[in-house]
């Protein structure tokens, strides 16, 4: 072995030796070429690495990320998309909702069709002795809106046929037709008459009754001559039924009072008709007390169904009528009765003696009934048990608005 080839450690360090393809190779040289190829392989991991590290660390701005692939790298692009953002619109809408068109009230398109001539109508318009300005005030369902439906059926021939509880004419909002209360007030003008057969042109306020709507009637009563307090018969005078008669009263405007829903004491009730008369007669002074409370001493007005300022109605069963008016199917039916007089003793304690056909104070007899239960009571409450069908036997005939008539005018 040449000294020369080999350093003092052994190790070759000669001139470069031929090799063979063909010749076996050491195992040193196969390790050392798969040293090599495993430093490659690290070196390119660590090439990852650092890139990788410098993705992470690089500041990506939010609308920049993408976290899914887009709309049309999955449907492709023939395909139309909506993109919409989250929460942006709820579940229970459509992403395109169809065209829909809002109606808040309902009108008439063209003048309905009415027993009085238009041009009539018009000509009292031009005549304001003539013109009667009221509105229509009371609690919650105490029968002011179809107390109106009633004036409408009289007056308007078309709708004679629909149902006392489904006509609803002034109630024009979808919202009051829904929950059946007035919201806003209505006005409806109409030709009415007196027992006389005058006409008059009656501009009719149709108020609300929610003590939460109350700015409406008090813009009513402002351009109204008088007012209709309406007092259910079987509730009486309620809460809100003494602070409109209040605010009548500091308005200084002429009151009528509508005893409505009559019908109750004898339907649903079934109070006798002494009974029927105690209670109509207790509403009548619990008003008048009312009135003398809020007013003053000297410009108090009180109201009676002998002064014409008091009616009785069934806005349910279409009748209203006065003493007088009442009186007046006496005077058409009898010959020689004068129904003004005849008016004025029916009602209080006034007695009708059959044997003198005279009226008293006093009873003839002690199962003696009052005139206004002998001649208005029994008549329509029948006789015996047939009583209590009352508002199903009255006639048509017996519906007017002289009370409005008498006291506004």
């Amino acid at each position: 072995m040449d000294s020369d080839l080999y350093d003092e450690f052994g190790n070759y360090i000669g001139p470069d030796l031929d090799s063979d393809e063909d010749d076996d190779q050491s195992i040193y040289g196969q390790q050392d070429n798969q040293d090599e190829r495993d430093d490659e392989a690290m070196e390119e991991e660590e090439d990852q690495n650092e890139d990788e590290d410098k993705e992470v660390t690089a500041v990506v701005l939010h609308e920049d990320k993408r976290y899914y692939p887009t709309a049309v790298e999955v449907y492709g692009p023939d395909v139309e998309t909506i993109v919409q953002e989250k929460n942006a619109q709820p579940l229970d809408k459509p992403l395109i909702e169809p065209v829909k068109k809002i109606k808040f009230q309902i009108k008439e398109q063209e003048l309905p069709d009415t027993t009085y001539n238009v041009e009539f109508m018009a000509d009292l318009m031009d005549t304001p002795p003539l013109i009667r300005n009221v509105a229509l005030i009371g609690h919650l369902h105490h029968g002011k809106t179809t107390f109106v439906d009633c004036l409408i059926r009289q007056t308007h021939p078309q709708f004679d046929l629909n149902e006392e509880r489904s006509l609803r004419y002034t109630d024009t909002l979808f919202t009051e037709q829904e929950r059946g209360v007035s919201i806003k007030a209505t006005p409806v003008t109409v030709v009415l008459q007196d027992v006389k057969t005058k006409s008059y042109l009656m501009n009719i306020f149709d108020t609300p009754e929610h003590v939460n709507f109350s700015d409406d009637i008090t813009a009513a009563m402002r351009l109204c001559d008088g007012v209709v307090v309406f007092v259910d018969a079987a509730e009486g005078v309620m809460l809100n039924t003494e602070r409109l008669l209040k605010h009548a009263v500091q308005e200084k405007m002429p009151i009528t009072v509508c005893i409505n829903k009559i019908n109750r004491l004898i339907l649903e009730l079934k109070l006798p008709p002494q009974d029927a008369y105690f209670k109509l007669k207790h509403i009548v002074e619990e008003v008048n007390s009312l009135l003398s409370t809020y007013g003053n001493a000297e410009e108090t007005q009180l109201v009676s169904p002998v002064l014409g300022n008091v009616c009785f109605a069934s806005s349910l069963f279409g009748i209203c009528f006065t003493l007088k008016s009442f009186a007046k199917l006496y005077a058409d039916t009898y010959e020689g009765v004068n129904y003004v007089e005849f008016s004025k003793r029916l009602w209080g304690d006034m007695y009708f003696h059959s044997k003198s056909r005279k009226f008293t104070k006093k009873p003839p007899h002690n199962s003696a009934q009052r005139s206004f239960i002998e001649f208005i009571l029994e008549p329509m409450g029948g006789v015996g048990d047939d009583r209590y069908q009352a508002t199903a036997l009255i006639s048509s005939q017996l519906w007017t608005l002289t009370s409005l008539r008498c006291h506004l005018g």
